[in-house]
């Protein structure tokens, strides 16, 4: 295993470049083969995992997330340009609507008990994410080469989203993460807190779907865990440097459009969502 590897950041070709990163770089080949790779990478781990289906793979075998297209991507970058590690930011505008959330879509919030506490939690969050003018983002898609993981790759993949939060201006997020593989217990580390409503914290839930336990968890970028600031600032410096890749405008699917919802159409400032080996 090499020691080299380069962050490497996607972002969605509705964005307008704002001075936020090092430079701003319109490349649908260099963007394609980015994008193709992480979901390849996505498809390996999940799939082995149990998280998916061969069927849910394409001819080419990447796991392709509705949203993909339309979210931000933080990767992890081999010399010879493969993907070994990646996170998905689906950033919303602090005044999008509960039902066009991906947690909406949980079985948690599809439930008669837990869904309207899941709601109330989520709105709770948007409410304080307009108060300090911030975005809502869903973090999701997490993958890491095995080879990789135990190493300080694992960890970056992790704190980026507080460097990219602080990037953006702060934000409020929230994940559904697997409880096995301890995904859940390693982001309650770095500052990860299960949803609450009404005092009462949510709890774990089997997921039909993907056969396992997840838990929702959110994210205030106002306050990581200080032990791994230091750490939070270094991968912000890194970041503020790096060159942001995306596809010409033109290139937007306007099925994927229709799917998320014209907020996200019209958005242009940043947002984003979280997971480590099982998909959202």
């Amino acid at each position: 295993m090499r020691n080299n590897y380069h962050f490497q950041l996607l972002a969605p070709p509705q964005t307008r470049p704002d001075g936020t990163f090092g430079r701003s770089k319109i490349n649908e080949q260099l963007y394609g083969h980015y994008l193709s790779s992480m979901q390849r990478l996505r498809g390996r781990v999940y799939l082995k995992d149990g998280a998916i289906q061969p069927c849910e793979l394409d001819y080419e075998d990447r796991f392709r997330m509705r949203g993909d297209e339309q979210s931000w991507h933080f990767l992890l970058v081999e010399d010879d340009q493969n993907v070994i590690g990646c996170a998905r930011y689906l950033v919303h505008p602090n005044t999008v609507r509960f039902e066009r959330l991906r947690i909406a879509e949980s079985a948690q919030a599809k439930d008669s008990y837990w869904g309207p506490r899941v709601r109330r939690a989520v709105e709770t969050d948007l409410r304080r994410a307009r108060a300090y003018h911030q975005s809502y983002v869903e973090i999701g898609g997490w993958a890491l080469s095995e080879e990789w993981r135990g190493t300080k790759a694992a960890m970056e993949i992790l704190v980026a989203s507080y460097a990219l939060a602080h990037l953006w201006g702060g934000c409020v997020a929230s994940c559904m993460a697997t409880v096995r593989h301890c995904s859940s217990s390693m982001l309650r580390r770095i500052g990860g807190e299960s949803l609450e409503a009404g005092g009462e914290s949510l709890p774990p839930y089997e997921d039909p779907q993907y056969g396992c336990l997840m838990e929702l968890l959110r994210f205030d970028s106002r306050s990581p865990v200080q032990r791994f600031v230091p750490l939070i600032d270094q991968l912000k410096a890194r970041m503020a440097n790096a060159t942001v890749l995306r596809a010409r405008k033109e290139q937007f699917s306007r099925s994927f459009a229709m799917e998320l919802g014209a907020e996200h159409v019209s958005f242009l400032r940043h947002g984003a969502t979280l997971q480590l080996v099982v998909r959202p």
